[in-house]
């Protein structure tokens, strides 16, 4: 083993070297990529932000402001990744684009403009804090702003004598409410109650908004305990829309002010807000206009007073659909089309995305009301030159009955005749999704792995979104049940196929995905020849309270508690199964994760040692649930694609 590693280095140098009709480790980290699009009023131009290498100290990606015409054609520079802005919007008269970005001196994002030609910032908003979310009044005279309290005087002091220690759950800071006029000076807070606001949206009088907030500000109490409330802009008591229960999502109020629109789960138990409600603005309760609909919602808006256009993910595609308001009837705009993660829309109907497709990472893509979206911008186009391995949709039968799909990428040498290794890439959540859109990030490097000769299985097993309610729940009491199940049965199917060598089989993934990877290492040991365990659970037990989603992980993913459950979550641990190990694991953690502490991978890690089953740990500074630093990035790629080739291609 320690020849092996000590190539290491000339690993890494023949990976920079390698020819460049394949992607290396190096292109991923750098990809380039739209996260956010925003239509002008007129729906004739869209301005869209770029993430693009920082290539600073910091290691991160940095964004960029662009703007490009509806139709297609050159971008447009507004901003470059020095000012690293965020969530843009345009004025109401269609001359400005307003932005988020760090102020120069106190280091806190505040609100921006600058106008269509580039030529002219205006700092708009000086807070004490950063500013999280805000949105212009559909006149735009009216700023609505969320950030959170700042210190006080007496806790400045204590950080500066050392005397600031934290008492949990006392002293909170809220993010609050406040509006002010267009000029962003003197932001009145509306209601002194304490609620921690996390959305907002205006109606379209200009003399509303409603909003999300929990009565506690940690992350647990806004995924799960959430209300919908509405208060008047100049102020006064916050009220609730309507009674809801589990989590919630985006909102939308029609335009005549009667009714909103949001994205919310069924229950307390719904791992997502994946059905869409419909509830007047002035009280009664809501309806679900998507009732057994097999697939999970993701935004919703107005088309107009009568239709709401749900985007939405069904089985490994995202769909876009108008929904009549009144009866539920769904009627499809466009489905099998590109991957979209966020959209906006005109009100003359034309929408923008961020989108992509098995070729193309995220880029603007537009369309008309009734068109599937085209893209008309070109991030990347070195890769016009890389030579990417086949990728199809696959369905498979899981054990009883179940129709099971998943994405399957081919090596990139594929030739019929031949069996090949496997590596399994396995969503997080566990109500993740993989979709047929660009898969390959430096988590998930899944065309590096299908350069170097594997098959890549990501599997969309139960529990997965984009199947609907039923599907989403089916894992609950059985985790790495049943659910696990189906990803054996994928294996099994490509084996029988005659497609991947039954002998050569290897696992990895994030979060749930790495908590698989450990239950495949540990539990089904004698089916998987590596794994790498990416920020994943080792002991369901220390686990549950010391994540910091400690009733959405009990209430979502297993709709019991631990105290309740003990033998059960202790047999769903690998920890229970450490005597079946044997094989290989590299351990991967962030050391500032939150989500899952890195004492699971140290669980993990330890016990593994103390077995003698070989493995490895890294843990990543600074990193948090992810890897987020380019060179962490770089490595992490380079690092298992050598774990696997040691462990799959004897």
């Amino acid at each position: 083993m320690r020849k092996t590693f000590s190539l290491f280095l000339f690993a890494i140098s023949g990976y920079i070297l390698s020819a460049q009709n394949t992607l290396t480790p190096e292109m991923i980290a750098d990809l380039q990529f739209v996260s956010e699009t925003a239509i002008s009023p007129s729906g004739s131009s869209i301005a869209y932000t770029l993430r693009v290498p920082g290539k600073d100290q910091s290691g991160m990606m940095k964004a960029m402001l662009l703007t490009v015409p509806f139709t297609g054609g050159q971008s447009k520079t507004i901003l470059n990744k020095e000012h690293n802005p965020s969530s843009p919007a345009w004025s109401a008269d269609g001359k400005k684009i307003y932005y988020l970005s760090a102020d120069t001196v106190s280091k806190t994002r505040q609100v921006y403009s600058v106008d269509v030609s580039g030529s002219s910032v205006t700092k708009i908003t000086s807070v004490p804090t950063a500013v999280e979310h805000y949105a212009f009044s559909p006149d735009g005279n009216l700023l609505a702003l969320v950030y959170a309290d700042p210190q006080t005087d007496l806790e400045k002091e204590n950080e500066k004598a050392k005397r600031d220690w934290v008492v949990y759950d006392e002293n909170l800071k809220y993010s609050r409410l406040y509006v002010t006029d267009a000029s962003g000076s003197n932001p009145k807070k509306l209601f002194g109650n304490n609620l921690h606001v996390t959305d907002l949206v205006w109606s379209s009088d200009n003399k509303t908004i409603v909003f999300r907030a929990s009565e506690k500000t940690n992350t647990d109490h806004t995924m799960m305990f959430q209300k919908i409330y509405w208060v008047n802009a100049d102020g006064g008591n916050p009220e609730v829309v309507c009674e809801t229960e589990g989590k919630l999502g985006p909102m939308s109020i029609s335009p005549d002010g009667k009714n909103l629109a949001f994205c919310g789960a069924v229950d307390i138990s719904d791992p997502l807000s994946q059905s869409v409600f419909v509830v007047p603005m002035s009280g009664g309760d809501a309806k679900n206009v998507t009732q057994k609909y097999e697939g999970s919602a993701n935004d919703v808006k107005w088309a107009n007073n009568n239709t709401v256009v749900m985007l939405a993910t069904e089985g490994c595609y995202s769909t876009l659909k108008k929904i009549d308001a009144k009866s539920g009837k769904h009627t499809q705009v466009f489905n099998k089309s590109a991957i979209v993660r966020n959209w906006s829309m005109a009100k003359n109907g034309n929408m923008a995305y961020s989108a992509s497709t098995p070729k193309m990472p995220n880029e603007v893509f537009a369309a008309n009301a009734s068109s599937a979206p085209r893209a008309i911008t070109n991030s990347n186009s070195e890769l016009k030159n890389v030579s990417l391995a086949k990728q199809e949709v696959i369905t498979w039968t899981a054990a009883d009955g179940w129709k099971i799909e998943g994405i399957l990428t081919y090596p990139l040498d594929y030739k019929k005749e031949n069996r090949y290794p496997l590596i399994l890439q396995i969503h997080g959540g566990p109500e993740g999704v993989s979709t047929n859109g660009w898969n390959t990030r430096s988590i998930y490097p899944v065309q590096l792995y299908a350069s170097k000769g594997y098959f890549v299985l990501e599997p969309n097993y139960r529990g997965s979104q984009g199947r609907g309610v039923n599907f989403a729940k089916a894992d609950h009491k059985d985790l790495a049940g049943k659910e696990f199940e189906d990803v054996l049965a994928g294996i099994d199917f490509l084996i029988n196929k005659g497609m991947v060598d039954a002998e050569k089989v290897g696992t990895g993934g994030f979060s749930y995905g790495g908590y698989f990877s450990a239950w495949a290492a540990t539990k089904h040991s004698k089916r998987f020849k590596a794994a790498v365990m990416g920020a994943g659970i080792a002991n369901w037990i220390s686990f549950s309270n010391t994540t910091d989603i400690i009733h959405e992980n009990s209430n979502v993913h297993w709709n019991c508690w631990w105290y309740d459950s003990m033998e059960l979550y202790w047999d769903r641990s690998p920890m229970a199964h450490i005597n079946n190990a044997k094989t290989p694991v590299l351990v991967i953690h962030g050391d500032a994760d939150d989500r899952v502490p890195i004492s699971q991978g140290i669980e993990m890690y330890n016990a593994l040692k103390s077995k003698g089953i070989y493995t490895q740990m890294v843990a990543y500074k600074r990193q948090p649930h992810g890897i987020l630093e380019r060179e962490a990035q770089i490595d992490y790629m380079n690092r298992t694609v050598e774990w696997f080739d040691l462990f799959l291609k004897k």
